[in-house]
């Protein structure tokens, strides 16, 4: 019985190790990088280039995340029972500090001149 079962062991390693799939870097040959080169603007830059949008909604959305997620943070701080009242608060203070400076980033993101939200190409456009 134990060599009906050591055999079918050792079988079922032998076909799973066969099973895997092609050489090491045999996928990184197979994809096909198909290249488009516009010889037009050869030498411009995209004035778009790391242009993002970042929509109001968006920046709305971020910010109640991380006013939610603080507030979490600050409620399970003064939850705490064992902990010195001036420690909670300094605590607090700090958790508020980090979620203001949060709340900035997300701010200066959006009012950031790569985002391209409400920009149709009207500076683009050029007067004849």
């Amino acid at each position: 019985m134990k060599t009906i079962f050591t055999l079918l062991f050792s079988m079922a390693m032998f076909s799973t190790t066969f099973a895997q799939y092609g050489q090491k870097g045999q996928r990184d040959k197979d994809v096909d990088v198909y290249v488009s080169i516009d010889n037009k603007d050869f030498g411009h830059h995209d004035k778009n280039y790391g242009g993002y949008i970042f929509t109001p909604r968006e920046r709305d959305m971020e910010i109640t995340k991380i006013t939610r997620e603080y507030a979490f943070k600050i409620q399970s701080v003064k939850n705490k029972p064992f902990m010195a009242s001036f420690q909670k608060k300094r605590l607090i203070n700090n958790l508020e500090a980090q979620r203001d400076g949060e709340i900035a980033q997300v701010i200066r993101k959006f009012k950031s001149p790569k985002n391209k939200f409400g920009d149709y190409g009207r500076k683009d456009r050029k007067n004849w």
